[in-house]
Order: C-alpha cells, then sequence, then structure tokens
C-alpha cells in the first residue's frame, strides 16, 4: 500500500485549507482505516473550515465528516474486523476526516452497504439523513402534528418534506426566493412561505393557527428566528441546528420566554446520537439503510477531484439549493482514461477511413 496520501489540511482554526500529500494515518483500537471513494461538503463542513463548528479534531487536521468507502484496516475490536474488506457510509470525527484518501473513524460510526447502492450515493447518509430521523423523533415527542422549517430548500429541507409527510407530520417551509417555491412543490410540500414577502410573518400566523405547530427547527439565526418564535404558539420550542446567517439567533421575546413557555435550545446531532444507547444508535443507523435510497436519497450537483477542492467549495457556497458537491479521488484518474479512450477510438476512425 502507497506510503502518503492526497488529502485537504488545515493547519489551524479558520486558517486556509490546502491540498498537499501526507502519511496515512494509522488506526486506534476501536478504529477502521478506510480508503475514500467519495465526500460531500456539508455546511458543517463550511462552518468548520470558517472555525465556526464544535469538533474533537486536532490542528493539523484533515476536515470532512461524512463519506463513503472501502475498510482496509481494523484498529482493534470485533466490530472493526468483521468490517474490513466492506463497503462503508461512515461518519468520522478523527484527526484524519473524509477530504483525504484514507479516513479514520469509529467502526461503530460505520454503516454497511448493501449491494444495490453505489458509494457515490452512499456517502451523503449521516449528516442530513440522521438529521432529518432525528428530528421526526423529536417532533413526535413534542406530539405536534407540524412543524416550521427555515432554509427549506435545502437538501436536507428536501429531505424532511419527503420523510416528515410519510409519517404524518406536516411542514411549514420557509424559503427566501420564489424560484425555491417551485422546487419544494416538486418534492410534495404544500405548505411554502417566502420569508422576503411584506406579509410573511403575517401569513405565517394564519397558518399556524390553523396547525398549532409546536416545533421550529432553525438552520439559519438571527433576527428572523425571534420574529418567527413570537408567532408560535405557547410553549414552542425553537431548535438551532445551523448559523446559515453567521448571526447570533436574536428578537426573542422575554414576555414569550417567562409567560408563555417558549424556549430556544441548540440541537447538534453528533450529541443527540451520543444521547442515546447502544440498541437506540443501531436502530437509527437500521433506518437509514432503506431510506438513503429513497426519501432521504441526496441530490448531487457536482463532483470533482480532490486537487479541485477549492473549486468545489466556492460552487458550493454560491448554489447549495442545486444539490450536493462531492469530492472524489480518483476523478483526475478516470477524466485521464476517459480521454485515452477518446483518442484511441479517434485514431482508429482515421486509420478506417485511410
Amino acid at each position: 500500500m502507497q506510503i502518503s496520501m492526497r488529502a485537504v489540511v488545515m493547519e489551524g482554526p479558520g486558517q486556509k485549507p490546502v491540498v498537499k500529500e501526507i502519511p496515512i494515518p494509522t488506526p486506534q483500537s476501536g478504529q477502521v482505516l478506510i480508503k475514500v471513494d467519495s465526500a460531500p461538503i456539508n455546511p458543517s463542513d463550511i462552518s468548520f473550515l470558517h472555525g465556526a463548528y464544535s469538533s474533537n479534531k486536532q490542528f493539523p487536521c484533515v476536515p470532512g465528516f461524512e463519506g463513503s468507502g472501502t475498510v482496509i484496516a481494523n484498529g482493534g475490536g470485533i466490530i472493526g474486523w468483521r468490517l474490513v474488506g466492506k463497503r462503508v457510509a461512515f461518519y468520522s470525527q478523527s484527526q484524519f476526516g473524509t477530504f483525504g484518501e484514507y479516513s479514520v473513524a469509529d467502526a461503530l460510526g460505520c454503516l454497511e452497504l448493501e449491494n444495490d447502492i453505489t458509494l457515490q450515493e452512499a456517502c451523503c447518509s449521516f449528516v442530513n439523513p440522521l438529521t432529518v430521523i432525528s428530528m421526526l423523533e423529536v417532533a413526535k415527542e413534542h406530539k405536534t402534528q407540524a412543524v416550521v422549517h427555515t432554509a427549506a430548500a435545502s437538501q436536507l429541507g428536501r429531505m424532511m418534506v419527503r420523510h416528515f409527510q410519510a409519517n404524518g407530520v406536516r411542514v411549514i417551509n420557509i424559503v427566501r426566493r420564489d424560484a425555491q417555491v417551485e422546487m419544494l412543490k416538486k418534492e410534495g410540500a404544500d405548505i411554502i412561505l417566502n420569508s422576503s414577502d411584506s406579509d410573511f410573518l403575517e401569513k405565517l400566523k394564519n397558518v399556524l393557527q390553523t396547525l398549532r405547530a409546536t416545533v421550529f427547527f432553525d438552520a439559519v439565526g438571527g433576527e428572523q428566528s425571534g420574529k418567527i418564535l413570537e408567532v408560535m404558539p405557547s410553549h414552542s420550542t425553537c431548535y438551532v441546528y445551523g448559523g446559515l446567517s453567521l448571526k447570533p439567533v436574536g428578537n426573542v421575546s422575554i414576555m414569550d420566554l417567562i409567560f408563555k413557555d417558549k424556549k430556544v435550545v441548540g440541537f447538534w446531532l453528533t450529541q443527540y446520537v451520543k444521547s442515546k444507547n447502544i440498541i437506540s444508535q443501531a436502530l437509527l443507523l437500521n433506518q437509514l439503510k432503506g431510506l438513503i435510497k429513497t426519501n432521504l436519497k441526496t441530490i448531487v450537483a457536482k463532483t470533482v477531484d480532490v486537487s479541485e477542492f477549492k473549486e468545489g467549495l466556492d460552487f458550493y457556497k454560491k448554489n447549495m439549493s442545486e444539490g450536493k458537491v462531492l469530492i472524489r479521488f480518483d476523478q483526475k484518474q478516470q477524466q485521464e482514461q476517459q480521454q485515452q479512450q477518446e483518442q484511441q477510438q479517434q485514431q482508429q476512425q482515421q486509420l478506417q477511413q485511410q
């Protein structure tokens, strides 16, 4: 096996990532070494690159929280041993994340894949799909028949529409542009509000009076969070799971907090999953196997080689609603092989014409 690998590397918090050659890591007890096929860029990755995301990673490190590939070595343990040679989707909080040719992950954080799904389809199995599954559990704990969701045109938002409605929970989708309204309609969404409209809050208030949604999943933050919570019923809870606005949650009414029992809490998938026992965690992962091929399937907008990481990152930041950007580690090799095949075909055609 080669002794070095190509990887995106961050030398320190918030420092500009660079692509370079580094030694291949060695898995520790309970971990496995994975030859990475594909890894998506997620909003959480962008937050980490800006130094605005909590993680156990030590610097310098390889970013990237989820991906797919083949397990090639076990650091110790029965679970890791039985995964060697298997194709997996995985989640990594290790120093060697998924934006490298090889990654290290806890064996318990790997999902063995069935034969009818490709590694490219499976690389987005954890961050968005598992978040949506967990959010549905939270909604059911509140016994609410509807939820409010911001940044609803995102990949996660579109998954939420499909999964929640399939399980009898309505979603009040909040977007920022008319084009996103049409996008969500194609997913089957029936309640879509544009926060850019002058009468947005009045429309939302009218919908809430009918559906009595008491759960609000907020991916944006900023001043809008408090404004939405203010028009929600008493005993409502705002779960902040993202900060796309890069601003603190604002406009939260003191009167609402004291007299209407409204709450603002954080929702972090990693902590939510860790709070469950091993059996509950296994059940969560088991749900993923079928759903990542159906209601929680991910749309891919662009695929880039790891050497083109900056271009892929810039594209994703500007086109998040279009789909995920995947980082591949054999992309250039495949392109070169395709070019060679095309050249050979052209040469053969020229010879035949002669």
